[in-house]
């Protein structure tokens, strides 16, 4: 019953609207700071026109903390930075260390394609783009998790002491 649901049910009613942004001209800095005061850990990247080109995570901005010593090939590079290399890093730009866009999914794409794209290729966050192709959503894997929850009846506790959620009837 769940799997039909999922494979009739479109994603724009699990997708976040209207998602923060950034552009790959921000710097890193400014990023950063959108992560800490918004407490999210992704923002897709769009160009001038709203169009989504890449995603930038709190990961792709460690990744830049994980550079190789002289001599050192990349790939074999083991020793983190030390926090001083935080200047570096904040003379960066967004576009400088976000991973390329590859999907854009319309808002009609179901929650059962989605889910199949995350899975096989790796990715927690989908852009959801219009007819124009500007980024109108997002979907997590934790919206589609929440999505799957309520529907097997779940419900938040909201707040009730030593409870998460309510269990189904």
């Amino acid at each position: 019953m769940r799997q039909q649901q999922a494979a009739q049910t479109p994603i724009a009613t699990v997708m976040h609207t209207d998602p923060y942004r950034v552009t790959a001209q921000q710097p890193v800095r400014e990023l950063l700071a959108l992560f800490v005061d918004k407490g999210i850990s992704t923002a897709p990247v769009v160009d001038e026109q709203g169009r989504p080109i890449g995603f930038v995570s709190k990961t792709d901005v460690v990744r830049q903390l994980r550079r190789p010593y002289p001599g050192e090939r990349p790939e074999d590079a083991t020793q983190v930075q030390p926090w001083w290399d935080a200047e570096r890093l904040s003379q960066l730009t967004v576009g400088a260390i976000m991973t390329p866009a590859v999907y854009t999914f319309s808002p009609e794409t179901t929650v059962a394609d989605a889910t199949a794209v995350m899975a096989f290729e790796g990715t927690h966050h989908l852009p959801v783009v219009d007819e124009s192709g500007a980024l109108v959503g997002m979907v997590s894997a934790l919206d589609v998790l929440d999505w799957m929850a309520r529907n097997a009846g779940y419900t938040p506790a909201n707040g009730k002491e030593g409870q998460i959620f309510e269990r189904p009837a």
